[in-house]
């Protein structure tokens, strides 16, 4: 049994009132926090995917994609590479038709190290025709909104610590009153002053 329950505890000579308040109430805000934190990190998540759905469908519906052309080689390695050694992809400069007039444009598209000029890549454009990024993918609306939700557990677990620390304060400044009261009574029989 913890030491806050035991009845070793509440029988102890050297136990005082404000003790058991303090401890009561660190007891209730470990709950509180707890049970806060839970409902404000999974509301939160929840409502930032929701907002993330609602865009995605908007990007869905606003935005496709089209064969380009790409303007030049592309490097063999990127600057930059993962754990096994593969690069990243690289970005080249590339040509499409963004019209059915048959309008060309150019940018840039990122492509596979290596690529050839002359080889076809996708690209994603708006409605009106503007090179544009592709719409978000739900792996990305899960970790914005698992990120949301956790930001909003810690911010709640950080208030509840502040908490914690002003009840410790106030609790503190009260069992230092209570020795000086008894210290003021107890002190001249001690000292032998009357």
């Amino acid at each position: 049994m913890s030491a806050i329950g035991s009845r070793r505890w509440r029988t102890n000579p050297l136990r005082r009132g404000i003790d058991v308040i303090e401890a009561r109430l660190f007891l209730l805000l470990c709950a509180l926090v707890l049970v806060c934190a839970s409902v404000i990190g999974v509301a939160q998540g929840w409502s930032a995917l929701d907002q993330g759905r609602s865009v995605a469908a908007e990007q869905r519906a606003d935005r496709h994609q089209v064969r380009a052309v790409v303007l030049r080689d592309a490097a063999r390695s990127g600057p930059w590479a993962d754990e096994s050694g593969r690069s990243e992809r690289v970005s080249v400069p590339v040509r499409w038709t963004s019209s059915p007039g048959g309008d060309s444009a150019k940018g840039n598209a990122l492509v596979a190290p290596g690529t050839k000029r002359g080889e076809s890549t996708k690209v994603w454009l708006d409605s009106q025709g503007r090179h544009t990024s592709a719409p978000l993918k739900d792996s990305d609306l899960w970790a914005d909104a698992l990120l949301e939700g956790g930001s909003g557990a810690v911010v709640t677990l950080g208030v509840g610590v502040l908490t914690g620390l002003g009840i410790r304060v106030v609790c503190n400044r009260r069992r230092a009153a209570g020795w000086e009261t008894e210290w003021s009574r107890v002190e001249p029989q001690w000292s032998r002053r009357d």
